[in-house]
C-alpha cells in the first residue's frame, strides 16, 4: 500500500503511515499519538493571530485514514487536545459529525499530560474508555515512554514527538517525523500537523523510519 511500511514486532504486524499513524494488522487498531486537536484556537483565545483550520484538516486526514483502513477501533496515545477551548461550536460541530460517520469504532484515549490540564475530553469524542495505559498482546501503550524489564511487553509511546536530522547528497539538511523502535520500546511520531518536532538521537540498534512526504522510508 502506498505511503505505508509494514514491520514486524513481536510477532505482530504494524503497518507505519505516512500520516504518522500505525495500524496494526491483527486486531485491526489504527493508532495515533499528540493530534493536539484545537491548538491554534487555544493560541487565538490567548490572543495570539494564529490562523485556523489545521483540526479539521487533521480530522479530515484522520477520516481518510479510516475509510482506507477499516478500523475495529482507534487508539489515541495522549494530548488529544492542547487544551479548553473557548466557545467551540465549529469544533464540537466538526468533532460530532466525525463521530457520527464512525459511530461503530471503538474510541480509547491514553491520557496525555495535556489532557490532564484541558479536563474531560469534549463531549462528541464519544469515549468508549479512558485509561492511563493501554495493555494489548505484547503491547503497552502509553502517553510518555516508560522502561520495562519485561521480555514479554513492549512499550509503545507518543509525547515525544520524535524526529532526526536527515542529510542529503547536496549538503542539505531536513528535520523529519520518525517512528522509532529500540529494545525495549518504540516512539511514535506526532499526528498533529500543528506540532513541533523533538529530534532524538536513537541508539546504533534502534530502527528508524522517517516520514518523508508520502513515503515512509528506513534510515541507518
Amino acid at each position: 500500500m502506498k505511503g505505508t511500511t509494514e514491520i514486524e514486532l513481536f510477532g505482530q504486524r504494524l503497518m507505519l503511515l505516512s500520516e504518522r499513524a500505525v495500524f496494526w494488522k491483527q486486531t485491526k487498531m489504527l493508532i495515533v499519538a499528540d493530534p493536539h486537536f484545537g491548538k491554534a484556537q487555544v493560541f487565538r483565545d490567548s490572543g495570539i493571530p494564529i490562523p485556523g483550520g489545521t483540526t479539521a484538516a487533521d480530522i479530515g486526514r484522520l477520516s481518510s485514514l479510516m475509510e482506507r483502513l477499516q478500523p475495529d477501533e482507534l487508539l489515541v496515545l495522549g494530548d488529544l487536545m492542547l487544551g479548553r477551548i473557548a466557545g467551540g461550536r465549529n469544533f464540537s460541530a466538526t468533532v460530532d459529525t466525525w463521530r457520527r460517520r464512525w459511530s461503530g469504532i471503538h474510541l480509547t484515549l491514553v491520557t496525555g499530560n495535556h489532557d490532564l490540564r484541558a479536563g474531560p475530553p469534549p463531549a462528541p469524542f464519544k469515549f468508549d474508555r479512558i485509561v492511563a495505559q493501554h495493555v494489548c498482546g505484547p503491547f503497552v501503550f502509553r502517553h510518555k515512554a516508560q522502561t520495562t524489564n519485561s521480555r514479554s511487553r513492549y512499550t509503545i509511546a507518543g509525547h515525544v514527538h520524535p524526529a532526526v536530522f536527515v542529510s542529503g547528497k547536496g549538503h542539505q539538511r531536513e528535520t523529519l517525523p520518525c517512528f522509532c523502535f529500540g529494545e525495549k520500546g518504540g516512539l511514535l511520531p506526532a499526528f498533529g500537523s500543528f506540532t513541533g518536532n523533538q529530534v532524538v538521537r536513537p541508539e546504533p540498534s534502534d530502527r528508524v523510519y522517517v516520514v518523508a512526504g508520502d513515503e515512509v522510508v528506513e534510515i541507518t
